[in-house]
């Protein structure tokens, strides 16, 4: 049976929030250690766990791709595989030579040459002088270096500085590769040996940990996924599974930052009702904006005191949608003079375009001759938005056939995520908006 190459158990890590705090708890940790006490695991005021209970096994030929925003502890579970750090509690067991690239440059020593750097790194990674001699041609041409060998570090661009150390962690056949984010270095035809060369690793039997923001390099070399937040391991297993999870987390957070400025505007933490506080005074008069250039603005013959996304199963308020679902829009609206010929419109943006989609009920073929004072709701049905994964904001008006200005406006009156689909792997573009079915054919012409 063959043994695990990796196995990490239960590791957790915690650091201080500040400096005064990191430095006071490391003096009692060493002074608890010199006397022979056990290190306390607790969380203490001032800190926090960059890794939490954190467990995987790994065997030789396996690849994990490791995701997660800034802060997730991605780059702290490296360095404690590398040994930078020790786990405050848990277990880390490592069988086989280690390569590691954590950082561009990483233990270079900037006032050598590059010749003289070659032979310290390989040498910290565990290659006897004899085979860095056998090999040194070898990382030089892969680092696409020539002359600049002999060059200072401190004169290498921070790309130079990548490839010579990806090539001497990667040349020199190790049992185990730890590799974060520098897989985007140099021009296309040096990412493709990189990429040749960690596959070839992958068959030869290397166990890889690829760290990165890049969904299409997890994809294209790991077979297995681990998604951090905060610390804690959320998911894992496939690979898929863990590129959905960590779009997803990006768009949640996306549009948790696109409702701040929404709830800050009003103080409150309650939308409808505040929007509703903010656009009538304390007479009932409407104050809104006259003028374009704000968020909200209008005539006050009507406005739209709330927007919500609804699910279209259940009626009941959904700060995401299913990929495929359709979508359910809610509005509320006050009319305060009889609107002749209205026009409901919304447009929808995506995080990169504005208005992909344009919702007007004339286009639809709704009308109305006129609507009198009163107050409303109206529901949209859109029951094939085609929309892509990711976070959309919907900005809302109303308009009339017989003024060409708004009666209302209200931009990022609400916001909303597509989820992935879990039936399908969406990966190749998270700029694109729309998801189209199409066929392929492909015919050899003779």
């Amino acid at each position: 049976m063959t043994q695990s190459s990796v196995v990490v158990e239960g590791v957790s890590k915690k650091f201080g929030l500040s400096l005064k705090s990191a430095l006071k708890y490391g003096l009692v940790d060493s002074c608890s250690r010199l006397i022979g006490r056990d290190r306390d695991h607790a969380l203490r005021p001032g800190e926090f766990w960059a890794l939490n209970d954190v467990s995987f096994s790994l065997q030789p030929g396996d690849a994990l791709g490791i995701m997660g925003v800034n802060g997730s502890g991605k780059t702290t579970l490296l360095r404690i595989l590398n040994g930078t750090y020790s786990p405050d509690k848990g277990r880390v067991t490592l069988r086989g030579r280690i390569g590691a690239l954590i950082a561009a440059g990483a233990g270079f020593s900037p006032m050598l040459s590059g010749r003289e750097n070659v032979f310290i790194s390989g040498t910290l990674l565990g290659m006897s002088p004899r085979e860095i001699r056998k090999r040194f041609d070898e990382i030089v041409a892969f680092a696409e270096l020539g002359d600049f060998i002999d060059m200072p570090v401190r004169n290498y661009s921070s790309g130079m500085g990548v490839r010579l150390g990806f090539a001497i962690a990667v040349i020199g056949t190790p049992e185990i590769l730890l590799v974060d984010e520098v897989l985007a270095v140099g021009d296309l035809n040096f990412q493709k040996k990189c990429y040749e060369r960690i596959h070839k690793l992958k068959r030869e039997g290397t166990t890889i940990l690829l760290v990165s923001h890049s969904p299409g390099a997890i994809w294209s070399v790991c077979d297995l996924g681990l998604f951090l937040d905060h610390g804690q391991a959320l998911v894992q297993g496939a690979v898929e599974d863990v590129v959905r999870a960590y779009s997803d987390q990006n768009s949640r957070n996306a549009k948790s930052s696109a409702d701040q400025p929404a709830l800050a505007a009003n103080g409150s933490g309650r939308r409808d009702e505040a929007a509703a506080e903010e656009i009538l005074d304390s007479n009932g008069s409407v104050t809104l904006k006259s003028d374009y250039g704000h968020t909200r603005g209008g005539n006050g013959d009507a406005v739209c005191s709330s927007v919500r996304v609804l699910s279209a199963s259940t009626g009941a308020p959904v700060e995401s949608i299913q990929f495929g679902e359709p979508l359910l829009i809610e509005y509320r609206y006050q009319v305060n003079a009889r609107l002749v010929f209205p026009i409901f419109r919304s447009s929808i943006d995506a995080v990169h375009y504005k208005f992909v989609i344009s919702l007007d009920s004339y286009e639809q073929g709704v009308a109305w001759d006129a609507i009198e004072p009163g107050e409303y709701v109206m529901r949209v049905l859109v029951k094939d938005p085609a929309l892509r994964p990711g976070m959309y904001r919907l900005n809302t008006s109303i308009a009339s056939r017989q003024v060409g200005v708004h009666t209302f406006y209200w931009l990022s009156a609400a916001s909303f995520v597509v989820n992935h689909p879990r039936d399908r792997f969406l990966y190749s573009n998270d700029q694109a908006v729309f998801f189209a079915p199409c066929s392929f054919t492909l015919r050899e012409l003779k």
